[in-house]
Formats: C-alpha cells, sequence, structure tokens
C-alpha cells in the first residue's frame, strides 16, 4: 500500500471516531476507560479531550477492517472523517489496510481547542490520528503511521 493510501485510509478511520456520540447528544463519560492520554493538552480537557480520544480509537477500529468490501468499509469511516479526507478515503480498498485491530488506548501528542493528536496503537504499529473540531463534532481529518523516531 502507498503511504499516501495508507495515510487516506487512517484518516479516514479517525473520522468516523471523531463523529460517534451517544445517542441523545449527551457528552462522553469524564474519563472513559478506554482512554487513557499522556502529556499536556493546553486548551482541551476533561470531556472534550476523552471525546476527541474516542474518536480516534473509534476510527482506528472501523479503517482496520480489510475483511470487508469496499462499500461496506467506506460507508462505515465516511460518517467519521471530514469532507476534504473523505474524498482521500472514497478509492481505498480495504484488503491493503496494514491493521486487524486496535490493540490499547489512544495516547495524546497535541492538543488545542480545535486541533488533537493521538497515536493509537494497532497490531500493525501505532497510527497517529489527527482529529478535528468542526461544528461542534470530533472528525479525523489524517491518519497515518507514526513516524519513527
Amino acid at each position: 500500500m502507498s503511504g499516501r493510501r495508507l495515510a487516506a485510509v487512517c484518516g479516514l478511520a479517525f473520522a468516523v471516531m471523531a463523529g460517534c456520540r451517544p445517542a441523545g447528544g449527551s457528552s462522553a463519560p469524564a474519563e472513559p476507560a478506554a482512554v487513557r492520554s499522556s502529556g499536556h493538552a493546553a486548551g482541551v480537557s476533561g470531556p472534550r479531550r476523552n471525546a476527541a480520544l474516542l474518536a480516534a480509537l473509534t476510527y482506528v477500529r472501523l479503517w482496520a477492517r480489510p475483511t470487508l468490501g469496499r462499500n461496506a468499509w467506506y460507508t462505515g469511516v465516511k460518517p467519521m472523517v471530514t469532507p476534504a479526507y473523505a474524498q482521500l478515503l472514497a478509492d481505498t480498498d480495504p484488503a491493503q489496510v496494514p491493521a486487524r485491530a486496535a490493540t490499547g488506548s489512544p495516547r495524546l501528542v497535541t492538543a488545542d481547542t480545535a486541533v488533537v493528536v493521538a497515536d493509537v496503537p494497532t497490531d500493525a504499529g501505532l497510527i497517529r490520528v489527527t482529529v478535528a473540531s468542526t461544528s461542534g463534532r470530533w472528525l479525523i481529518d489524517n491518519a497515518r503511521p507514526t513516524p519513527t523516531p
């Protein structure tokens, strides 16, 4: 899989996660058990930070389904991503997605009031997800393998 296609696939997955929220519009729990953060999150904290991290994790879970058909896979991730990222993911072949599962909690990399970046562990390595606050929702704007030091 090309780097560009993998980045597009990852980004779509993160966007899907960002768009997930409980029915009735209630906010996420203060500290979901499945979401852990590290580092400093200036400008975003508590439920908003956790909602962004949950969006990243949800996206990766939806993205890492290489056995799905193209239409079913895209239908799953599209609501989680920004429109621009959705266009990049539209031609993705899910069989080329290297991961099959998220394997841990997202780790906060950076955050401000509008953008959260998190690393999500998968069975194929870390995926760095950029989650953007868009019209009151956290949507995935980009996802790609985490750069190695």
